[in-house]
């Protein structure tokens, strides 16, 4: 383990690395600096050293302080890990993250883009409608925590809310701290999966033991308080059950523009920003210019998000899916919006 220097360093940021975080040099070392700005005069200080680069947070901004740079607006962002750009402005990241994807297509690819599309963008906030919450019970503070990772560590963050997270699941997180605290296996949930459609908001425990009947009420009467449904999984996916007397009904979102309904789980995958996924499939079929002789191949295809509306202009298109449950479930989504021209393999 290389030992660190103590004391806080002056430096100039040259550059922003595909991860956002700031590039300079010190003594022929490479440190990428957490929260700085090309440009900026920052004091920093190191956080851990390896042989070819060094990585270190900033203390405080000295001079040259970027235009780009913005308040962010969740009040967890300095400890959560759930974000890493909120310091930057909007229209800079995406500026940003268009350059790393134009570097990586030539570096890694080889190829350069002969056309630069208008990005796709949506909201800015609560747009997030998947996500996976760390739960840890601490017992020096005596209470459950529920969120993200904190920065550069494993433990989950003292949050008690967040700004990206659809807010039936993004504005309870203290209380769902509170919830499992009260229960007789407070040590013993290990996350809680979300997944958003609509109206309905799942969350699925991932429950190392099993809860006693006491526990049962108080969960149920917390989903009822708040509107959701709440699933227990004491194992595998397969595991994965509704509260007794609870429904367990499928999701379900629409796609606009085709009238293409997809149903799925909550532990399938699906896109978590639903807006954007809306354009994305907009996108993509009017790229395509599919005509009505055309047979189409979708790799990847999934619950069928891009296939089915793809298929109301095709003759006939295969989706192709790695996973076997998923398959099931695009050929079911097939038959749900009477889509005949569609083979899932």
């Amino acid at each position: 383990r290389r030992k660190l220097p103590l004391e806080s360093v002056l430096a100039t940021i040259e550059a922003l690395s595909h991860e956002g975080r700031g590039i300079t040099h010190v003594d022929g070392k490479t440190i990428f600096v957490d929260g700085a700005l090309k440009g900026e005069s920052v004091m920093f200080r190191y956080r851990g050293s390896r042989a070819k680069f060094a990585e270190g947070s900033i203390e405080e901004l000295i001079d040259n302080i970027s235009v780009d740079r913005v308040e962010p607006v969740c009040k967890h962002y300095s400890v959560c890990g759930g974000c890493s750009l909120q310091h930057i402005s909007t229209e800079k990241q995406i500026e940003h993250k268009e350059q790393v994807l134009q570097e990586q297509l030539q570096h890694i690819g080889g190829v350069t883009a002969e056309q630069i599309l208008p990005p796709l963008t949506g909201p800015l906030w609560a747009y997030r409608h998947k996500a996976r919450l760390g739960v840890k019970h601490v017992t020096k503070k005596n209470k459950v925590l529920v969120g993200f990772r904190e920065k550069y560590s494993s433990y989950v963050a003292d949050i008690d809310s967040c700004e990206v997270l659809h807010p039936s699941a993004g504005k309870i997180l203290r209380e769902l701290g509170e919830l499992i605290s009260g229960l007789s296996v407070y040590n013993k949930i290990a996350q809680i999966e979300v997944a958003v459609s609509g109206q309905k908001t799942v969350l699925i425990f991932r429950n190392l033991t099993g809860l006693s009947g006491e526990d049962i009420n108080k969960v149920d009467a917390f989903a009822n308080q708040y509107e959701l449904a709440i699933y227990l999984q004491p194992g595998g996916p397969s595991t994965v059950m509704p509260l007794p007397g609870q429904d367990h009904s499928e999701l379900s979102y629409l796609l606009k523009e085709s009238n293409i309904s997809i149903q799925f789980s909550a532990t399938d995958f699906t896109q978590v920003n639903v807006d954007i996924n809306q354009q994305m499939v907009k996108r993509v079929v009017s790229l395509m210019d599919i005509q009505a002789a055309d047979n189409v191949l979708d790799l990847y295809c999934g619950l069928g998000n891009f296939t089915l509306p793809m298929a109301l202009k095709a003759n006939q298109i295969t989706g192709v899916e790695g996973a076997e449950p998923m398959v099931e479930k695009a050929r079911h989504n097939a038959k749900l919006n009477n889509t005949e021209n569609v083979n899932f393999i």
